[in-house]
């Protein structure tokens, strides 16, 4: 029993991307990553300071969610990932830790998705608006750090394995599939959330309307992240399998859409965004609207797809 650095020919990749992920999330951490403003107050947050801002105001449920997802899963993701390449484990167990940080590395991306969906949709006139800060990008970017590196480890163990044959889909399996895509389509311009200041300030978001509101207030990072994680990737994700569900050589699909499940984070943009109607609830009323119950079946329903292909 070895490690994977020395099995594999000592690989430089992996061993840099988690170092690189682990100095960039450090940085991305602490440095600001937005600014509120009410009135003539400013108010600026890391990632860390907003949890305890949480904890301040008595959303403790809250600060635990995001305090998990942003700081504890990227954190203990970064130390299995050098356990995955330097540990003395069984080729089998190696590739089953791998495979469960690739599932869960994705959700560390919510903090990111809570503050751009915050700035697309807290602009409350000229009483509240929220702006992004460059720590934000440095956040996202060891994020996306430590999901280059777990890739870079399935890589190696893939190239040991062989495919597995795909059983040809039935028609419900097809439908669903179908239902899926049509579902995400119409729930991209759906309404989300309704927000409401003292009556007489009533605004829908939807995904593509909040993208346009980052976009005419200069936060182009942030919306070409949503456009880019929760609407480009997730749609391809799913014409993949649509077209797999189809196709009679199933296998030569099933990797390439199963590699873009890590990538496309409908499901964590949906919820950070029941963390941001929790977080407004304090200053407006916010409401849920069709468009979410509408992206939550198509994310179920791409789950679902997600599981009987793996099996």
């Amino acid at each position: 029993m070895g490690t994977l650095w020395k099995e594999a020919g000592r690989p430089l990749l992996p061993r840099a991307l988690v170092l690189a992920a682990t100095l960039v999330l450090a940085v991305g951490l602490t440095v600001p990553v937005v600014t509120f403003r009410t009135g003539l107050a400013h108010d600026t947050f890391s990632v860390v300071g907003g949890i305890l801002d949480l904890v301040r105001e008595g959303d403790v449920f809250l600060a635990g969610l995001v305090f998990a997802f942003s700081v504890v899963f990227p954190v203990v993701k970064l130390a299995l990932l050098q356990h995955a390449l330097h540990g003395p484990l069984s080729s089998e167990r190696r590739a089953r830790l791998v495979h469960a940080l690739e599932r869960l590395g994705r959700w560390s991306m919510l903090d990111v998705f809570v503050i751009a969906i915050l700035i697309g949709a807290m602009h409350l006139g000229i009483l509240s608006e929220a702006y992004a800060e460059p720590g934000i990008y440095v956040f996202a970017a060891g994020i996306l750090l430590a999901m280059a590196a777990t890739r870079s480890v399935l890589a190696i163990l893939r190239e040991r394995g062989a495919s597995r044959r795909i059983p040809p889909a039935t028609v419900l399996e097809r439908g669903g599939s179908v239902l899926a895509l049509a579902l995400f389509a119409a729930g991209l311009f759906l309404p989300l959330i309704v927000v409401e200041k003292f009556r007489f300030f009533d605004r829908e978001y939807s995904v593509l309307d909040a993208c346009g509101r980052m976009l005419d207030e200069g936060e182009h990072g942030l919306a070409l992240a949503v456009l880019f994680f929760v609407v480009a990737l997730p749609l391809a994700r799913l014409v993949g399998i649509v077209l797999l569900r189809f196709s009679r050589r199933p296998e030569r699909l099933a990797r390439p859409v199963l590699a873009l499940e890590e990538w496309a984070m409908l499901d964590v943009f949906g919820l950070a965004l029941l963390v941001v109607v929790a977080k407004l609830g304090s200053v407006a009323t916010v409401e849920i609207r069709l468009g979410f119950w509408v992206l939550l079946c198509a994310a179920a329903l791409s789950l679902r797809d997600s599981v009987l292909l793996r099996r």
